[in-house]
């Protein structure tokens, strides 16, 4: 199975210990993979996402939460 986003991945800043902002930052990647099981339910049944609906429908018949 191919990786497939679901968003745009975002840019993630990393704190210091006094939970300040630093300059430091971390690429955060929304893959089918990553994301829990009721948010791909949400996505699955949303009609914004039909183009990846064939990913999303073969994820979660991976994880047993939709029927085949």
């Amino acid at each position: 199975m191919a990786r497939c986003k679901v968003k745009e991945s975002t840019k993630e800043y990393i704190r210091d210990a006094n939970g300040k902002m630093t300059k430091k930052w971390s690429w955060k990647h929304y893959t089918i993979y990553n994301t829990s099981t009721e948010e791909l339910k949400k996505l699955y049944e949303s009609p914004n996402h039909k183009r990846k609906k064939n990913v999303i429908k073969k994820e979660l018949e991976r994880r047993n939460a939709i029927s085949k």
